[in-house]
């Protein structure tokens, strides 16, 4: 199966963690993605990873924090 490719211009919600969905923000929407199986490339302004369907490339220019996520974490209540 051949996966799509998305590029996309926005923020990251959370750090993007490998076995969960990641969540976006870009033009205006929210986008939840499938789960994450691998993330390829991360820089402080770009983050390319894959999920079950697709490929994703997304600059984030205004996002200063770390986009990605080596660790399983869960909010705490």
């Amino acid at each position: 199966m051949k996966k799509k490719k998305v590029e996309l211009n926005g923020s990251v919600v959370h750090p993007i963690t490998v076995g969960d969905g990641a969540v976006l923000i870009a033009n205006g929407k929210v986008y939840h993605t499938s789960k994450v199986v691998a993330v390829h490339e991360y820089t402080s302004d770009y983050v390319r990873f894959e999920t079950l369907n697709t490929h994703y490339s997304v600059y984030t220019p205004n996002f200063p924090f770390a986009a990605v996520s080596p660790l399983k974490y869960s909010v705490a209540a």
